[in-house]
């Protein structure tokens, strides 16, 4: 009887990552918070989209304090 090990997962190419634009299974880490496409050149800084966020959210509890004063 053969037992299959898993191959170990590199944690520069998480082969499990799918790139959101085209699909395939190509997306790569290139660091601690940014990711790439090998294949359509997608490309995302999480760093950067947790920011962006921050601004508008921060905006809105604002105008909401300054309706409840």
């Amino acid at each position: 009887m053969v037992m299959h090990q898993p191959e170990p997962h590199h944690p520069h190419h998480p082969h499990h990552l799918e790139c959101p634009d085209c699909g395939r299974h190509t997306v790569v880490t290139q660091g601690e918070s940014r990711y790439a496409c090998l294949n359509c050149y997608w490309r995302r800084d999480i760093a950067d989209d947790w920011g962006n966020d921050l601004i508008p959210m921060t905006a809105l509890a604002g105008l909401l304090v300054l309706l409840l004063l």
